[in-house]
C-alpha cells in the first residue's frame, strides 16, 4: 500500500462507521440464535479443510464422514482413551484436516477474525442459525477454544450456507482491530493465548520486524516513499508495533505529509504512552504547521517523560522562539547546554533567541560556540554575519556570509543577508546580484523579491522595483513590508492614492510596523493632510523612539501648521539622535528665521551645509526667492543670512 493509498480520515468518521458495523452485526442477530465465523475475504463456501482437501485432489463420491472417521480411527492409536469429540476438537486445534468448521458464540471474536489478515480484500462475518446444523462442543476445550468461544460445526456435507453476512470494507479492517483492543479486550494476544497460537503469533511478529527493518534501511537512504511501504506491511502484520508507526510518521514528515505524519504519531502514543519521541517528534511537526500551544504540550510531556533528554528542551526553545517567549526559550537552551554541552544546535538555537532580544554581542558569542563546535555549521555563519551587520560591522557580516555560501552554495538565505549588507553599504549593485541569486535558487522566496526591490527602488528603477513587490505580495500576501515598500515607490512616482492603500494594508497585517506609519505619514504630508500626518508620526515614535527621521518629519508637520515650537522640539529630538541629520538642522534653521532668532538660524543652516546639503537650492525649491519668503512671513533677512541661502554651496 503506498502513501497515496492510505489516505488519511478522521477519526470520528472511523468510529461512527466501525459502530455502523457492529450495530448491523446486532440487529441481524435479533430475530434468533446465532453463531458466528468471520472470514477475512469472501471465500467460495464456508466448509471445512477436509472438504477442501477433497476438492482439491477431486475425490469424487468419497463420503465425508466415512472418511473422517477413518481418520479418528488412526489418530485414536496417538490419542489413548481420549473422547472422540476431544479428540476431534484437538486435531481441529492443531492445524489437522477434518470436517469441522470453527465457529464462535460471540459475534466480536468473529469480527476480529474477519479483520486480522488480507488487508486488501473485504472481509465477512457468517450467521448461522444454531438449530439448523450439527454441533460439536469438547468437553475439556483448550485455553484458546475457551478465549475464542469456539464452537464446531459438522456439516454434513462437508459446507454450510450462511443464514446472514456482514460484509467488512478493507479500508475498515485496522480500525475495527483498534476498537476491539481497545474497548473489548479483543486482540491478537488474548484470541491466541496458548502454545500454538503464540507459534502462530509470533511469526506474524518476525515477519513485521523484517518489514519494519527494510523500512528502517529505506529511511536511512531517504527512500522514504518505500520506508512507508514497508512500515505499512509491518503495522498490517502486527498492528500493536508502535516503532513502526513512530518511524512511519517521521518518513511522512520527510516527506511534508504532516497530517499522516500526527496521525502515526498519534497511533504511535496510543500504543505506548510513555514514547516522549513521539511527543517529541509530534511537537515537532505541530510547530511547522503553525499549531505552537499543541507543539508546546508535546515537548512539555516528552520532557515529563524523559527530563534528561538534552533534545527535547531545544525542540522547545524553539518553539518558545516562534511564541515570542525569548527568555523562557534561553532558559531551555540553557538547560540543553549544561546537559550536552557538546551540542552545537543548542549554542546556535540561544544565539537565535539573544538576536531577537536585540542582544547582537551575546548572539554572536554563542555563533561563535556553534562554529567551533561544528565548523562547517553554515547557517551559524550566516546569522553571525546579520548580528554583525545590525552592529554596522558590515565587512565582517560579508565575510560570515561569504563562508556560508562556501560550505553551501545554495543557501538563499545567506545571498539574501549579504544582498542587505550590500545594500546597507550602499553597494545597491552587489545587492541586486545577490538577490537575484537567491531568487534563482528558491524562486518561491518572497523576501528576497522584497530586498531586490527595494534597492531597484534606491536606484531609481521603479518599474522593476515595482515588479518585485508584486512578486512578493503573490508569493506572501501577509508580507506587510512588502506593501510598504511597494507604497513608498508609488509615492516615488507621484501616485499618492495607491501608495496610501498599501500603507493601509500593511498596518492591517502588522499593526505594530512603525515603518508603515512613518511611510503613510510622509505620503499624507506631502498631500499637505498634516493632521493625518501627525497622527501617523505619533505612532511611528511610539512603535520606535529612536526614529530621527520621524520626529523630523512631524517637525515639517508642525512647521506648515505654523507651530514653530513643536516643530522645534522635534527637530531638537532628531538632531539629538543623529547629529548628522541634515534635514532637522535646515529645517530647524527655517523656523528659526520665522521666528527672526538670526543667529540660531545661522548656525543651523551653516551645518547643514557642512552636512552636505546644498542650502541655496533647497530654499529655492521649497520658496522660491528671498523675497518671496520675506512676503510669505513679514520679515526682513540680514544679509548674511541671505547669503547662505542664495548662493549654491555657500560661496
Amino acid at each position: 500500500m503506498t502513501d497515496q493509498d492510505r489516505k488519511p480520515s478522521e477519526s470520528g468518521d472511523s468510529l461512527e462507521r466501525v459502530l455502523q458495523i457492529l450495530k448491523e452485526i446486532a440487529e441481524k442477530s435479533a430475530d434468533g440464535d446465532y453463531l458466528y465465523r468471520g472470514e477475512p475475504k469472501h471465500y467460495c463456501r464456508v466448509s471445512s479443510s477436509l472438504y477442501r482437501r477433497r476438492e482439491k485432489i477431486k475425490i469424487e463420491g468419497l463420503d465425508i464422514e466415512i472418511a473422517q472417521a477413518e481418520m479418528l480411527k488412526s489418530a485414536q492409536e496417538f490419542a489413548g482413551q481420549m473422547d472422540e469429540d476431544d479428540l476431534l476438537a484437538q486435531l481441529q486445534h492443531y492445524g489437522s484436516v477434518t470436517n469441522l468448521i470453527d465457529f464462535t458464540t460471540d459475534y466480536l471474536i468473529a469480527l476480529f477474525f474477519a479483520c486480522d489478515g488480507e488487508p486488501e480484500e473485504a472481509g465477512r462475518v457468517i450467521l448461522l442459525d444454531r438449530r439448523t446444523c450439527a454441533l460439536l462442543q469438547p468437553r475439556t476445550p483448550e485455553n484458546r477454544a475457551v478465549s475464542q468461544k469456539s464452537i464446531f460445526v459438522r456439516p454434513p456435507k462437508g459446507f454450510v450456507k450462511p443464514d446472514k453476512t456482514v460484509c467488512i470494507p478493507h479500508d475498515l479492517k485496522g480500525h475495527i482491530l483498534q476498537y476491539l483492543s481497545r474497548c473489548h479486550g479483543v486482540a491478537a494476544a488474548t484470541i491466541y493465548n496458548d502454545l500454538h497460537g503464540f507459534i502462530r503469533y509470533h511469526q506474524g511478529h518476525e515477519s513485521a520486524y523484517l518489514e519494519f527493518y527494510a523500512g528502517l534501511t529505506h529511511q536511512e537512504k531517504g527512500e522514504y516513499q518505500e520506508a512507508i511501504e514497508r512500515y505499512t506491511n509491518a503495522v498490517e502484520l502486527n498492528p500493536q508495533l508502535d516503532i513502526a508507526y513512530y518511524n512511519r510518521g517521521n518518513a511522512y514528515s520527510a516527506r511534508e505529509d504532516y497530517g499522516c505524519a500526527i496521525q502515526d504519531f498519534d497511533k504511535a502514543v496510543e500504543l505506548d504512552p510513555n514514547f516522549a519521541a513521539a511527543y517529541t517528534n509530534r511537537g515537532i511537526v505541530y510547530g511547522i504547521k503553525g499549531d505552537r500551544d499543541r507543539s508546546l504540550q508535546d515537548f512539555d510531556k516528552a520532557i515529563e517523560l524523559d527530563p534528561g533528554g538534552a533534545k527535547i528542551y531545544t525542540n522547545r526553545g524553539n518553539a518558545y522562539i516562534e511564541k515570542g517567549e525569548y527568555d523562557r526559550a534561553i532558559q531551555d537552551f540553557d538547560k540543553t547546554i549544561m546537559l550536552d554541552p557538546g551540542l552545537a544546535a543548542a549554542y546556535f538555537n540561544r544565539g537565535n533567541a539573544h538576536s531577537a532580544r536585540g542582544k547582537r554581542d551575546c548572539a554572536i558569542q554563542d555563533y561563535d560556540k556553534a562554529i567551533e563546535l561544528e565548523p562547517k555549521l553554515a547557517a551559524a555563519y550566516t546569522n553571525r554575519g546579520s548580528a554583525y551587520g545590525i552592529k554596522g560591522e558590515h565587512e565582517r557580516a560579508i565575510q560570515d556570509f561569504d563562508k556560508a555560501i562556501e560550505l553551501d552554495p545554495n543557501d538563499a538565505v545567506a545571498y539574501t543577508n549579504r544582498g542587505n549588507t550590500y545594500n546597507t553599504k550602499g553597494d545597491h549593485v552587489c545587492a541586486i546580484q545577490d538577490y537575484s541569486k537567491a531568487i534563482e535558487l528558491n524562486p518561491k522566496f518572497a523576501d528576497a523579491y522584497s530586498n531586490r526591490g527595494s534597492a531597484y527602488g534606491i536606484i531609481g528603477e521603479c518599474e522593476r522595483s515595482t515588479q518585485d513587490f508584486d512578486k512578493a505580495i503573490e508569493l506572501d500576501p501577509n508580507n506587510a513590508a512588502a506593501y510598504t515598500n511597494r507604497g513608498a515607490v508609488y509615492r516615488i512616482k507621484g501616485d499618492r492614492d495607491r501608495a496610501i492603500q498599501d500603507f493601509n494594508k500593511a498596518i492591517e497585517l502588522n499593526s505594530a510596523y512603525c515603518l508603515a506609519y512613518y511611510h503613510r505619514g510622509v505620503t499624507q504630508l506631502q498631500r499637505g493632510e498634516c493632521e493625518h500626518a501627525i497622527q501617523d508620526f505619533d505612532k511611528a515614535i511610539e512603535l520606535d523612539p529612536n526614529d530621527a527621521a520621524a520626529y523630523t518629519n512631524r517637525g515639517n508637520a508642525y512647521r506648515l501648521r505654523g507651530e514653530y515650537d513643536h516643530a522645534i522640539l522635534d527637530y531638537d529630538q532628531a538632531i539629538e539622535l543623529n547629529l548628522s541629520h541634515v534635514g532637522a538642522n535646515y529645517s530647524r534653521g527655517m523656523c528659526w528665521l520665522v521666528l527672526k532668532e538670526w543667529t540660531k538660524a545661522l548656525t543651523d543652516l551653516s551645518a547643514a551645509q557642512k552636512l552636505g546639503l546644498d542650502v541655496a537650492s533647497t530654499f529655492s525649491d521649497e520658496f522660491g526667492s528671498v523675497a518671496g519668503f520675506e512676503e510669505r512671513y513679514k520679515v526682513k533677512l540680514p544679509a548674511n543670512i541671505v547669503a547662505i541661502l542664495t548662493l549654491s554651496g555657500g560661496e
